[in-house]
């Protein structure tokens, strides 16, 4: 087993490269989409579109007018929440408006987007403010309005065009998702050197001894309720014989499998 200075020194080095492709692209498993969540990572205000907007809130202005609340209830309910890992196979996508108009289906930082576009687009000194953990839309109306805010602080406030940055949240943010990456990746690589995991497949490996009977008791037990009859000698042969025909065609399709592969 290696020393845990090594364990440590692999897990940093696995955790900055993780860290890279989260803050660079999203985490995103589709390489097609690299390139324009940098360009959104780095000026993020081309998430913002007013001009794409107008057609979706000609529909929603009888039911809302121009009031921000009923607006962003409006969008909730017609944009459905979904995590970004099951929407773009993505740890976190970054959608601009018209995305979001086309898909239909988002999660906070895809609504607030949307939502800051439509307000923008009625004439609303409005933003995108974006935290470790949630985004929101601020809008100042003579008083300030957050909408859908749940608290915590941010470290990206925009609109299409402005942009405020706050490095403090950004960094801190940064660096509690390096430890916790650093952590994980350290009791991964320790267990694995520790062969760990091989004690668990040696453990888990009994409860197929479990299912096997399990299901050989199933097997004997609709074997007794097809032999259950006068003729009960007949059926119990018939129903061996049918058995070993069944795994011979599955053996039989297996192999065939297997050869095509």
């Amino acid at each position: 087993m290696q020393p845990r200075r090594a364990i440590l020194r692999k897990s940093v080095i696995i955790s900055v490269i993780t860290l890279l492709f989260i803050t660079s692209c999203g985490g995103s498993f589709n390489p097609s989409d690299w390139k324009s969540q940098v360009q959104r990572r780095i000026s993020p205000q081309i998430l913002i579109q007013p001009e794409k907007v107008a057609l979706f809130y000609t529909e929603m202005e009888p039911a809302t007018g121009s009031d921000p609340y009923k607006v962003s209830e409006y969008i909730e309910s017609q944009i459905l929440y979904i995590n970004d890992f099951f929407n773009h196979a993505s740890m976190d996508h970054l959608p601009a408006a018209e995305e979001v108009l086309s898909s239909r289906r988002d999660d906070c930082d895809g609504q607030a987007v949307l939502l800051c576009s439509v307000l923008r687009y009625v004439g609303y000194d409005a933003y995108t403010v974006v935290g470790p953990s949630h985004a929101w839309v601020e809008v100042n109306a003579g008083e300030t309005l957050l909408i859908n805010y749940r608290g915590g602080d941010w470290f990206v406030r925009f609109n299409e065009s402005s942009v405020q940055w706050k490095a403090e949240p950004l960094f801190l943010m940064v660096g509690e998702q390096f430890v916790l990456l650093t952590a994980f990746f350290f009791v991964l690589i320790y267990a694995y050197e520790a062969r760990f995991f091989l004690y668990l497949q040696e453990a888990l490996g009994f409860f197929k001894y479990v299912l096997l009977f399990f299901f050989g008791y199933l097997l004997i037990g609709a074997l007794i309720l097809v032999t259950k009859s006068t003729f009960w000698i007949f059926w119990l042969v018939v129903s061996v014989i049918s058995l070993i025909l069944i795994m011979k065609v599955v053996t039989k399709v297996r192999v065939y499998l297997h050869d095509r592969a």
